[in-house]
C-alpha cells in the first residue's frame, strides 16, 4: 500500500480594489462571506456577474442555482444584472443542491457555466458563489484569478440600477436532477426499509425525500421547512446526532444528514452510530475493489484522513493519495491518478465515473446500492476500520501567517511530531473559507494529544494574534 501526501502551505491572498487591499475573492470553495458585506454588496455582485460573463460566457447561457438562504434571491438578481450587461442570458433553476448544477451543465451544451449561490454548511447570514465550468468541474485557480482581475476593472463602473430584469425560475431542472439520481441506483428496491434523512432546511428538502420514496423506501424526512434563516441551524451534516436520535426511535435501516447545499453527507447506521467520511471511504473502496471497480486501485482523500483509514487501506493493499483539504483538490488528484473514488472525512464524496463533484444525495444512493447488493446492514458493511483518537481545535485569527514562518511554533510542532512517532500525526492549517486556525492531532492517548493541540494553539496565537 502506498501513501502519498500532496504538500501545501497556507497563505493570505489579496486583491487591490478601489485603493484598498482586501482578502482575495476566491477561497478553497468559491467566494464566501457575510451576505451583508463586501463582496455581497450590489455593486460588487454586478461586477462579479460581468466578470463571470466575460471570462466564461462564450455567447452561451449561464445557469444559476441557489439554496434556501434569504439573501439568495437578491444575490441572484444582482449577478444576473451584470451578466445581462454583457449580453449573456442568465437561466434560473431555483432551489437545488450544488451538485445538481454540475450534473445539469454536463448534460446540456447550451450552458457555458453554472453558478451556485450557497455558503454550504455555514449559517444563514453567510452566502457564497460557487462556479462550475462547462464540463461540470469547479474552476481552476488560474480562471479564478482572471475573474478577480475583471472584477477589479468593473468595480469602477456605476452600479446597474435597472430593476426590470425578470427572474423566472424553471422547475423542470429539479426533475432532471431527480431522474439522474434515480437512474444511478443499481441495487434492489428499498421497499420495506425505513430511512431517516435530515435535509438541514436546505437545498435537498424537496429532491432527497422524493428520490428515496421513488426507490421504494419509507422516508422520515426531518428539517424540510426552510424559512430563509433556519438553514444548517443545529441540524444537517454538522449535527448528525439529530438524525441519529430518530434512527434509533424508529428502528430505521439507516440515516443520512445533508448540509445546506447537499454536497456533503454524514451517515448513521442502524444502531444510531454516526459514521463519518473515513468509514464511508474505507467501506466503499473495499467494496469497489472486491467488485473490480476501483480504478487503478487508488483512493484519494485528504491530509485530514484518520490514521485508521490509512492503515485500513494498507491492510486492503489499496493505494491512498492524501491531498490538501478541499473537494476541488481531491478532484484534481483523482484526475491525476485516474481514480474513481475520492472524498473527505467531512462528508464530501466524489464518484468520478458518475459525477464531477461531491454530491451528498448521490453518495447516499451509491452506499444504498452497495448495502443492497452485499445484503448487509451499514454497521456490517463499515466494519474493519479502527479510528485513532483525533483532537481538532479551531481558533479565530486576525491574519494568516505561513506556519513555517512562525519560528517558536514551527519548532514546537517538530518536537511534538518526534514524540508521537509512527503512532500519531499533527496537522496545522488555516481554513480556506474563514479566518480560522485549525490544529488537528492524532495519537493513541486522548489526553496526550489534547494537551499537544492546546499547547500548539496557544503558541501560534501568541505569534499571529488570535
Amino acid at each position: 500500500m502506498a501513501v502519498k501526501v500532496v504538500s501545501f502551505s497556507a497563505g493570505c491572498f489579496c486583491l487591490a480594489i478601489c485603493g484598498v487591499y482586501v482578502r482575495r475573492l476566491f477561497g478553497t470553495d468559491g467566494i464566501r462571506g457575510d451576505s451583508s458585506k463586501f463582496p455581497f454588496d450590489n455593486k460588487t455582485l454586478n461586477a462579479i456577474g460581468m466578470a463571470i460573463a466575460e471570462v466564461l460566457g462564450s455567447n452561451k447561457n449561464i445557469l444559476i442555482v441557489r439554496d434556501t438562504r434569504e439573501s439568495g434571491k437578491r444575490i441572484q438578481k444582482e449577478l444576473a444584472k451584470g451578466m445581462s450587461k454583457m449580453r449573456i442570458k442568465p437561466v434560473f433553476s431555483g432551489i437545488m443542491p450544488t451538485p445538481a448544477a454540475a450534473s445539469l451543465i454536463v448534460k446540456n451544451a447550451t450552458y457555458s457555466a453554472a453558478i451556485v449561490i450557497s455558503a454550504s454548511h455555514n449559517p444563514y447570514m453567510d452566502n457564497g458563489i460557487k462556479i462550475f465550468n462547462s464540463k461540470g468541474f469547479k474552476l481552476a485557480e488560474s480562471i479564478e484569478k482572471k475573474i478577480e482581475h475583471k472584477v477589479k476593472k468593473y468595480l469602477d463602473l456605476k452600479v446597474i440600477t435597472d430593476n426590470k430584469l425578470l427572474i423566472k425560475e424553471d422547475l423542470s431542472f429539479i426533475k432532471s436532477y431527480a431522474n439522474f439520481l434515480i437512474k444511478n441506483f443499481k441495487g434492489k428496491s428499498l421497499k420495506g426499509k425505513t430511512i431517516v434523512i435530515d435535509c438541514a432546511n436546505g437545498a435537498s428538502y424537496k429532491v432527497a425525500p422524493y428520490v428515496l420514496k421513488k426507490l421504494g423506501a419509507k422516508v422520515i424526512a426531518l428539517n424540510i421547512k426552510p424559512n430563509g434563516k433556519n438553514i444548517n441551524s443545529k441540524c444537517g451534516a454538522l449535527y448528525p446526532e439529530f438524525v441519529a436520535k430518530y434512527v434509533k426511535k424508529y428502528s430505521a435501516f439507516c440515516g443520512f444528514a445533508f448540509d445546506g447545499d447537499s454536497d456533503r453527507l454524514m451517515c448513521v447506521d442502524e444502531n444510531g452510530i454516526i459514521r463519518d467520511g473515513d468509514f464511508f471511504l474505507a467501506a466503499m473502496a473495499r467494496w469497489l475493489k472486491k467488485n473490480n471497480k476501483l480504478k487503478n486501485n487508488v483512493l484519494v482523500s485528504t491530509v485530514m484522513a484518520n490514521l485508521g483509514l490509512i492503515r485500513a487501506m494498507r491492510d486492503e493493499k489499496i493505494n491512498i493519495i492524501l491531498s490538501k483539504v478541499g473537494d476541488r483538490y481531491v478532484v484534481e488528484n483523482m484526475k491525476k491518478y485516474k481514480s474513481c473514488l475520492g472524498g473527505e472525512q467531512s462528508g464530501h464524496f466524489i464518484f468520478k465515473d458518475v459525477s464531477t463533484t461531491g454530491d451528498g444525495i448521490l453518495s447516499s444512493i451509491m452506499l444504498l446500492c452497495a448495502l443492497c447488493q452485499s445484503n448487509k446492514t451499514m454497521s456490517e458493511f463499515m466494519e474493519g476500520l479502527e479510528k485513532f483518537p483525533q483532537v481538532l481545535i479551531n481558533s479565530k485569527i486576525v491574519k494568516k501567517v505561513p506556519i513555517e514562518q512562525l519560528p517558536k511554533s514551527y519548532k514546537l510542532i517538530k518536537v511534538y511530531e518526534k514524540s508521537l512517532g509512527q503512532d500519531g500525526r499533527i496537522l496545522v492549517r488555516y481554513s480556506g473559507t474563514e479566518n480560522l486556525l485549525r490544529v488537528m492531532v492524532e495519537g493513541k492517548n486522548t489526553e496526550e494529544i489534547k494537551k499537544i493541540a492546546e499547547s500548539l494553539i496557544s503558541s501560534i496565537c501568541k505569534e499571529v494574534s488570535c
